[in-house]
């Protein structure tokens, strides 16, 4: 009799804190509070828990764990975004915002060595702008496009877009007095140099060839030329279809054929001084230099 009795305690304790808990959770994921909106930066790979601990932070929730609980519960995925969110809005609220993806703006990233075509396709992925929109207006910028992490709108004009590349150009690299030729030369040092050492070193290369006369013979001029950072086949070299391919067409291909980053730029405006003409990348991506053919080719059986 008396095991019943204190099964029946246990029993009626646990059905008290169950339907306890149920009462504040509920209350607390319809809660909503007081304040200016902020804004929230869901970042790829956060965890349910670090994005709770954010929201709690900036005090646009009142309960990480219940936060955290509710979105296991409903099983929802956080959409990455950049979110403006207040504490006006309940825990339920904004886990339904953060679940549907219904960001404020995007924050992109753009790597170094990019070209125009695959900006567009990153910001058409985001919901930019709609796919091939930047290509048809910014066709004469490449090189132009800084690249850097943006904070953009979701379905931006193009021409929009096009201006905070620009005015970030502008603003990064005021005072370099950076010429056209310059941004050229930039670009394929950008996509040449494996490691920051390099650049310097590749970018006087590539001024020594100019000032001889050689052609500059450089693959990612004829990679920009075929639309595709992929490997090129022997058969390539020979292509005269595009002025881009520098192993046939002198001097500096028409335009830039990325967007270089800083260092690149810094590099072909204070070139290493050396009497370096060829180079090549060993499998591990270091530069090998000579100042001969003779001596090029004796490296490339060394290393080759």
């Amino acid at each position: 009799m008396m095991v019943k009795k204190i099964l029946l305690i246990v029993l009626i304790i646990i059905v008290t804190v169950g339907v306890g808990f149920e009462i504040y959770f509920l209350r607390i994921i319809n809660q909503k509070g007081e304040g200016e909106k902020k804004s929230i930066i869901i970042e790829q790979g956060q965890s349910t828990k670090e994005i709770a601990q954010n929201l709690k932070k900036e005090n646009l929730i009142t309960s990480a764990f219940v936060f955290e609980y509710y979105a296991k519960l409903r099983a929802e995925l956080i959409q990455v975004g950049i979110y403006w969110l207040s504490p006006s809005q309940s825990i339920k609220e904004i886990l339904e915002i953060l679940a549907a993806g219904d960001v404020s703006e995007y924050q992109v990233t753009i790597p170094e060595g990019w070209r125009l075509t695959q900006i567009d396709e990153q910001l058409a992925e985001k919901g930019i702008i709609s796919a091939g929109q930047l290509v048809s207006i910014a066709s004469a910028e490449e090189g132009y496009l800084f690249p850097d992490t943006y904070r953009f709108l979701p379905d931006s004009k193009p021409e929009a877009v096009l201006k905070i590349f620009k005015d970030n150009f502008a603003k990064r690299t005021a005072g370099l007095n950076l010429s056209r030729e310059n941004l050229i030369l930039a670009s394929i040092v950008e996509r040449e140099a494996k490691f920051d050492e390099d650049r310097a070193k590749i970018a006087g290369v590539y001024l020594n060839r100019l000032e001889k006369g050689m052609k500059l013979e450089a693959d990612p001029t004829i990679q920009y030329a075929k639309g595709s950072w992929d490997p090129i086949k022997q058969s390539d070299y020979k292509t005269n279809s595009s002025t881009y391919n520098t192993y046939l067409y002198e001097g500096l291909p028409p335009g830039p054929i990325c967007n270089p980053g800083l260092k690149s730029i810094e590099a072909v405006l204070s070139p290493e001084k050396n009497g370096f003409l060829f180079f090549f990348h060993t499998s591990d991506g270091r530069a090998v230099y000579s100042t001969t053919a003779e001596e090029h080719a004796e490296n490339l059986k060394k290393y080759q």
